[in-house]
This record gives C-alpha cells, structure tokens and sequence, in this order.
C-alpha cells in the first residue's frame, strides 16, 4: 500500500491537484517538510512495523513530536480538512443566492420548508458557528434549487441546448410551476 501510495497517488494527486502545480503556476513555493529528501531516505529506511501499527495512523510521527506539540492535538483522532462551505455563499453580490433562498421561492418550489431554510440563512449570516450538517443542508439546499432554477425553470441547461431533446426531457409549462 505505501508503495503504490508513493507511486502513483503522490505524483498524480497530491502533488498535482492538491496545490504543488497551482502554486508552481502563480510562482508560490509551497514547502512540503514530509517530501524533503533526506526524511524519505529515513523513512524508507525504517522497518515496517515502526511505519505500519494497526490502528494507530501516524504512530512514529506523533512519537516523535511528543513533548513539542501539547497533548491533546498529538493524541486526537484524525480530522478531515473542511472547506468552510455555507459562509462562502453570503459575500457581497449575493444576490442571486438570496433569490434561491427567499421564502417566495421555496415555497413556490414546494421542496424545502421557507422557516427552517430562513433559521439556517439567519444562523449563518450572524456569524455564528455552524456545523458540518449546517454546512451539508445549505449546500443541498442551494444545489437543489439551482437546479430547479436551470432546469426546470427554463434559465438555463436546456435553453442553451436547445438542438438536444432527449426524448426523456419534457419541457415543463411555466403555469405548472406556480
């Protein structure tokens, strides 16, 4: 696994779409203190069973920055990196996210509840501190009622294709959306 890890996902992933081409391309050197050469040649020195313990990811890393970094980071469990996605939605020119949103809107949608949809806009526009499942539900809030906007309200998709008609695809009349 730590072979074919180091052969084909760090060169064809990490290095590529996880930020190293697009700092090369904008002339920012990102510094990568796991990739320096000298503490891979150590690594790869290291017998196996101090690299691998089960159920213990990292094991000799976090033995050895004990006593550098306080106790409670070194021992917590993993944590995903987390996009902060539901606040990058409410920025100045907004709009077109405040129209998805409106009460008017979903309720004229029919899919999401316009109070608890507006409790969630509110919590995230105070500033206050929100959840993954915050994050979750407002991000398949708005891509549902993207699509419903592009798709099934003609603004969109299938005005721009117009020379395609799958015959899956049946146009739906503006009076049976209101």
């Amino acid at each position: 696994a730590e072979f074919l890890e180091s052969r084909y996902l760090l060169p064809g992933y990490i290095l590529s779409s996880q930020g190293d081409r697009v700092a090369m391309a904008h002339a920012v050197e990102g510094r990568y203190p796991f990739l320096d050469h000298r503490v891979v040649a150590f690594a790869a020195r290291l017998p196996a069973d101090l690299k691998m313990k089960v159920l213990d990811q990292k094991y000799l890393l976090k033995r050895a920055v004990k006593g550098l970094i306080p106790e409670s980071i070194r021992t917590r469990p993993k944590q995903p990196y987390r996009a902060p996605d539901g606040i990058s939605f409410f920025c100045k020119g907004d709009g077109y996210v405040q129209d998805l949103l409106s009460p008017t809107r979903l309720k004229q949608d029919g899919v999401f509840d316009p109070q608890a949809t507006e409790m969630l806009v509110k919590k995230f526009r105070s500033g206050r501190e929100t959840s993954v499942k915050d994050n979750m539900a407002l991000t398949g809030i708005l891509s549902t009622t993207l699509l419903l906007d592009r798709f099934m309200r003609g603004r969109g998709a299938l005005n721009d294709l117009a020379s395609y008609r799958h015959p899956a695809i049946v146009p739906i009349r503006k009076s049976a959306m209101s």
